[in-house]
């Protein structure tokens, strides 16, 4: 039996079996269901509103889609039938509307359409990356608050190189991924346009009323052009980027935590149940779910790369090769949301094994700089200072000593400026403390900007609540 196609007006010929099975996209555009039942009650509404069908057709439509839905829910459509998304709501609709739903495409193009479905789903994941993102805020600044007190080497080079607050490390983490947040948020707002009435290319030859579809599917705006309405996924591409962003950020973070659990490092110990062991060798615990995210970062930096290649020369206006955008779009926001949830669980049950802030300088020289800065605020030129810190520590290391050890008679060879209030001015306290600019590691400054971000966070989450009050409600637009 021929299956019906919505563009057999013009082709005749049943199409080649594996030329059909190729050119589907079913199994993958299936996933915007939601948003093309969506996009399609509005367009119902519109058309309504211009006479192109009656208040009982509407209803009919309406009550049809709200059918389909619960049909594709509870798996009573076979979805692999139909070409595309898009028929298979047309096709459910005829069989439970009749004539109304033959009428429900009148000045729409499949090319408006996906880019309308696209733009919801990019709404409503970017609200949703969001949602994630806060998640991990909060865990980041719990996991702060809890490590007062506590200190680590901060590392140049993968060297020792200064010590800091466990908290100011933990910080340096919320804001990279606070700077992710508000990119989706700037995405958000980036895609909070309206695509109906471009239909194919050239716009539509009804007249429509967008203003009442923009307000219908809670878009702040309405499309300027045709051709760029169905030719553009700047919007993936955005979203896309901000996936890519959000794990290059948790692969760093894994891979400290990587390091720093190693018997190596020692300064972070991740719980077993985020670890697994090995094969052979039975003493290992080795951080799996951390090298995973890892491993998954990658794969999002590449569906990056994939879909700037996909539009990359592309001709004006639709191509099938944009069928493809969805495949990567999915993907790259499955891996991102399942690694950031993984994450936060790891990170809460990750204990640092710092030391404290009254305890004695690890080895190191981690207190170079800061011995260096008490030459300078004596009245020795700073690179002077640096050259004479420097050979002390050769001292230091030639004769297996500290700079504490050394006494201020023969730290005197090197510059007069040495005083007996040298030692007290390089313990592990006062290299912490001296950092005063508000975006050091001295405890005054971490304080604060846990106290600031718990405010921003807060900030945030009214943000969140009202993008997701800017997202359209299926129920709400069928009458539920």
């Amino acid at each position: 039996m021929k299956k019906e196609k919505i563009w057999q007006g013009r082709i005749q010929s049943d199409p080649d079996s594996l030329a059909e099975k190729f050119t589907a996209s079913i199994s993958t555009d299936i996933n915007l269901y939601m948003q093309d039942l969506t996009g399609t009650a509005a367009y119902a509404i519109g058309l309504e509103s211009i006479g192109i069908i009656n208040g009982d057709e509407k209803k009919k439509i309406l009550s049809g889609l709200k059918k389909i839905r619960e049909n594709i829910e509870k798996e009573k459509i076979c979805p692999g039938k139909y070409e595309d998304v898009h028929s298979l709501v047309e096709y459910e609709l005829c069989a439970l509307a009749g004539d109304a739903a033959g009428k429900v495409h009148t000045g729409r193009s499949r090319n408006d359409q996906i880019v309308t479905d696209e733009l919801l789903f990019i709404k409503e994941s970017a609200a949703e990356a969001i949602s994630f993102i806060i998640s991990l805020l909060d865990a980041i600044l719990k996991k702060a608050g809890s490590c007062a007190g506590l200190v680590m080497p901060a590392y140049t080079h993968m060297q020792k190189a200064q010590p800091v607050l466990v908290s100011h490390y933990l910080l340096s983490y919320y804001e990279k991924f606070s700077r992710n947040c508000k990119k989706l948020i700037q995405v958000f707002e980036d895609s909070d346009w309206l695509p109906l009435g471009a239909a194919a290319c050239a716009g539509s030859g009804y007249g429509l009323n967008t203003n009442l579809l923009a307000e219908l599917l809670k878009f702040k705006r309405t499309g300027k052009n045709s051709m760029d309405i169905v030719s553009s996924r700047d919007y993936l591409i955005d979203y896309i980027y901000c996936c890519t962003m959000i794990m290059l950020n948790l692969g760093r973070f894994c891979e400290d935590l990587i390091i720093y659990s190693s018997q190596e490092f020692s300064c972070a110990d991740i719980c077993e149940k985020f670890c697994t062991g090995s094969s052979i060798m039975p003493q290992k615990k080795n951080p799996d779910i951390l090298e995973l995210i890892r491993g998954k970062s990658a794969v999002v930096a590449g569906s990056l790369t994939q879909i700037i290649t996909l539009v990359k020369g592309l001709p004006s206006t639709y191509n099938s090769d944009m069928q493809e955008d969805k495949k990567i779009l999915f993907n790259a926001k499955k891996e991102t949301l399942d690694s950031i949830e993984i994450f936060i669980r790891v990170l809460e049950h990750t204990e640092f094994k710092a030391f404290s802030i009254e305890d004695k300088m690890p080895e190191g020289y981690m207190e170079a700089t800061d011995a260096a800065d008490y030459l300078v605020k004596k009245g020795q030129s700073f690179r002077s200072a640096h050259h004479i810190i420097g050979k002390i520590v050769r001292y230091c290391i030639k004769n297996n000593m500290k700079l504490s050890d050394i006494p201020v008679k023969k730290l005197k060879e090197y510059s007069p400026y040495f005083e007996s209030d040298f030692y007290a001015s390089i313990s592990l306290k006062s290299c912490i403390n001296s950092k005063i600019t508000s975006c050091g590691t001295s405890e005054k400054s971490v304080m604060n900007n846990i106290s600031k971000n718990t405010k921003e966070l807060d900030k945030l989450k009214k943000t969140l609540n009202n993008l997701y009050s800017r997202i359209p409600d299926f129920d709400e637009l069928t009458g539920n």
